[in-house]
């Protein structure tokens, strides 16, 4: 018996096409993706779909909910929106882009007010297990929300604001206020997008993986001490928002100050990270003389420049990523048949 892990990146509006590919494998497995995986792990707005699929949404109403109701995420394109006079009002020229309140009006509209993060794995040793990862400014440290560890002080926060928390991008949104209130105990937060820290969260999850397996707390299995045996036991599918060609060569960059870096520093910043834990993933999976597709597989298309935007919520835009994952997904038949054989 597998320990199966699905990870899903971050990536704004472009998370339709994470949803799209999880789509057609929900299709092909005929079976929703929360009954195949044992684990379920989401950065940013892919810590909504991680959610959402928890919950028992399949992955074409996810696909839905970014066609339907992207434009109340990101309402606008331009920096110099009037609608952005309120924030600048609020917090200064150097407001975030976007209010919150459509993000998080979504999120609640869609995970629902009353869930906890425990609701979502009753018993620990049985449930498909949830994690989300964010970041708090305060004491500068990671926060991975786990929905299996019922004793933390986060087990009894909301599992609507869990992905507010990882979905509040730098720039793009306020940094998102958390109170939580834990056996009396009162804790605030000032949390940020789970991407800061890990945008692409499967290192994290395989960690997690070892040490519940090493724990004997995962049904079926008993609890093991070789770390061969451990990662044998492991296979990770990893999906991605689609990866910008374009480099940023040295002459370009090289003479480049805070205005020029400031458009791009998040991506940069997101980037870096995400591969380094895509890595240090593979690298632990996939063990000598095993065909990588059978315990790892990355799902990630290459887009042209174009699709660059993350907050680019119009129809036309949304409908060319769909037709771009479509074209990547029929390139991809044999390595997602091999891996789900």
């Amino acid at each position: 018996m597998s320990f199966r892990i699905l990870s899903i990146d971050g990536g704004g509006i472009r998370e339709i096409v994470a949803a799209r590919m999880l789509q057609a494998i929900e299709q092909q497995l005929n079976q929703p993706l929360r009954d195949y995986f044992d684990l379920i792990t989401g950065t940013s707005t892919g810590a909504i779909i991680a959610a959402g699929l928890m919950i028992g949404r399949s992955a074409a109403q996810l696909v839905d909910l970014y066609l339907n109701k992207g434009q109340i995420i990101f309402p606008y394109r331009s920096w110099f929106n009037l609608q952005r006079l309120g924030l600048i009002v609020k917090y200064g020229l150097s407001a975030p882009k976007f209010a919150d309140d459509g993000l998080i009006r979504v999120i609640q509209s869609e995970i629902g007010l009353d869930k906890l993060l425990a609701d979502v794995s009753p018993d620990p040793h049985e449930a498909t297990k949830l994690m989300i990862t964010s970041y708090d400014t305060v004491r500068r440290l990671p926060i991975i929300f786990k929905s299996w560890r019922h004793e933390e002080w986060y087990a009894s926060v909301p599992l609507w604001e869990t992905c507010v928390c990882s979905a509040s991008a730098p720039t793009y949104f306020p940094a998102h206020l958390l109170v939580a209130n834990h056996q009396g105990n009162v804790a605030k937060f000032s949390m940020i997008d789970g991407g800061v820290g890990a945008n692409n969260p499967v290192a994290c999850a395989v960690a997690e993986a070892i040490r519940l397996l090493r724990s004997g707390t995962v049904p079926g299995e008993r609890a093991e001490t070789s770390l061969d045996r451990i990662v044998d036991e492991i296979s990770v599918l990893s999906v991605g928002t689609g990866e910008l060609g374009r480099s940023l060569p040295w002459q370009e960059v090289r003479g480049w100050g805070a205005i020029d870096w400031a458009p791009r520093i998040v991506d940069v910043i997101m980037d870096a990270p995400a591969d380094i834990h895509r890595y240090i993933a593979e690298q632990i999976v996939t063990t000598a003389g095993t065909e990588q597709t059978q315990c790892y597989l990355r799902l990630q298309p290459e887009l042209n420049q174009k699709f660059g935007a993350i907050d680019n919520a119009s129809l036309n835009y949304l409908n060319q990523l769909l037709y771009e994952t479509d074209a990547y997904l029929a390139t991809q038949r044999k390595p997602i048949e091999s891996f789900f054989s």
